[in-house]
């Protein structure tokens, strides 16, 4: 009988640009994304930050963002590409469906152009 152990581990990755930080930390649970963090610190801006929920598709992050900004629980889906030892940020037109959640219209026609790209970076304890 061969008992293999679950792997868990954590990563971080962080963009920063010019005076903006975007932080995302993942954890990962046998290849399955068990949860995660993200935040949007823009300068001079109500900083975003909140949870991750979603899985892991081959190279593909898909995830619900679940965050508070303004004195406002708000879920956005969220997008990311993992290219070597970066998350690339993808971005496409959005739709509400007024109840508080915000989705990608059409998941085929989103772009990852390259404007924010996550850094792998030392996880802060």
């Amino acid at each position: 009988k061969i008992v293999i152990k679950e792997s868990e581990f954590q990563e971080c990755y962080q963009a920063i640009l010019k005076k903006d930080t975007i932080s995302l930390t993942l954890k990962i649970k046998n290849g399955e994304l068990s949860s995660g963090n993200l935040s949007y610190n823009f300068y001079e801006k109500d900083k975003n930050e909140g949870t991750l929920v979603g899985e892991l598709k081959g190279d593909t992050l898909y995830a619900d963002y679940t965050f508070m900004s303004e004195g406002t629980s708000s879920v956005r889906e969220v997008v990311f590409l993992k290219k070597d030892d970066s998350y690339i940020e993808g971005f496409g037109d959005v739709v509400d469906d007024n109840k508080g959640k915000v989705t990608f219209k059409d998941k085929k026609k989103i772009q990852f152009d390259g404007s924010i790209v996550l850094s792998k970076v030392d996880c802060k304890m």
